[in-house]
């Protein structure tokens, strides 16, 4: 009897000592050295129960980041200027040449620190290639922003600082959605802030092992390239007033000449510039340019390859763009 009661005991504690050291290696295995820490741990989880978020004044927006933020998301340290985008304060009267980068998570550097968002190293790039000129690039991205969004922040945040350049950091794989048609986000709310270290990554790692699904490539349907095309042609007639030049920056981490060659007609259509990053990751290894098998995002490999396309682009072109 005594036998009997040691063995299922045994059994029991090798159990739950199993599943500490698979809920161990699953935290190693999805985020490094940073599974060794419980604020970056800790960071781990979804922007609108983060406690990241406030609700906007504006009309056309539901939520804004808070301003002034000092903590950590998506493993890295996350800090928001006054006006609340991902970024350092900008003296409006600055006599430096501006470039506005404008966009959704991508722009706004998911899972990566702010010296490796591609917005940060465009700007130490043209910097040290171009001596002559003070590059000054400006963050306006913002997790979950649609175009629609991006061009109410372009009336209300950027105008004015009167860039020299505006980057639509265009995603691919999501800003042809249309609010109202393709999504809602009537009943959106912000939610308590999340312990996520109680989630069990052990069950995420399985799931993620056992239901791997093949990608499935993302098509335009024609009342997404009419709405594209609808909100390029609003984003060239405020441009026009300005004389600024718009360049749209095609981003993806699947390259689809189809798509490609879309959103270039587009663009050139409405007037803008146009520039694809995506050719790079064709034939690629994609799991070295994603934070991990949770958030594919653009790591920070991926963010410095974004950085020299555009970066090489605009010093190369600077004489059109800046009309110099």
């Amino acid at each position: 009897m005594k036998q009997t009661k040691f063995k299922i005991i045994s059994i029991i504690i090798g159990l739950v000592f199993s599943a500490f050291l698979g809920e161990f290696l699953a935290r190693v295995y999805f985020f490094g050295p940073a599974a060794f820490s419980y604020s970056r741990t800790n960071s781990f989880g979804i922007l609108d129960n983060f406690g990241l978020l406030k609700y906007s004044d504006s009309d056309e927006l539901k939520y804004e980041l808070l301003p002034n933020l000092d903590t950590k998301y998506k493993l890295a340290d996350f800090h928001t200027n006054a006006e609340g985008f991902r970024d350092r304060n900008h003296e409006v009267n600055a006599t430096t040449t501006k470039i506005a980068v404008l966009g959704d998570s991508f722009t706004m550097g998911t899972g990566v620190s702010q010296d490796e968002m591609y917005v940060t190293q465009t700007e130490k790039a043209l910097n040290k290639q171009d001596a002559r000129t003070t590059y000054e690039v400006f963050n306006f991205g913002v997790y979950g922003f649609a175009l629609t969004n991006y061009k109410t922040i372009l009336d209300r945040n950027v105008l004015k600082h009167r860039p020299d350049l505006v980057v639509i950091g265009f995603c691919a794989s999501n800003d042809h959605y249309e609010p109202g048609t393709d999504f809602s986000i009537d009943d959106f709310t912000i939610k308590p802030k999340k312990n996520v270290l109680r989630d069990s990554y052990l069950k995420k790692l399985l799931q993620v092992k056992l239901n791997a699904q093949e990608h499935k490539p993302v098509t335009y349907e024609p009342y997404h390239v009419l709405y594209i095309d609808k909100q390029f042609q609003k984003f060239q007639n405020t441009l026009e007033q300005l004389h600024t030049k718009g360049l749209i920056f095609y981003m993806d981490l699947v390259y689809d000449p189809t798509r490609i060659a879309q959103i270039k007609d587009l663009a050139q259509k409405n007037g803008l510039l146009f520039l694809d990053v995506s050719e790079f990751f064709y034939g690629k290894n994609l799991p070295k340019y994603i934070v991990n098998e949770l958030d594919p995002h653009p790591n920070g490999k991926a963010n410095q390859i974004f950085a020299n396309k555009l970066s090489s682009y605009i010093l190369a072109n600077r004489n059109e763009i800046f009309n110099k």
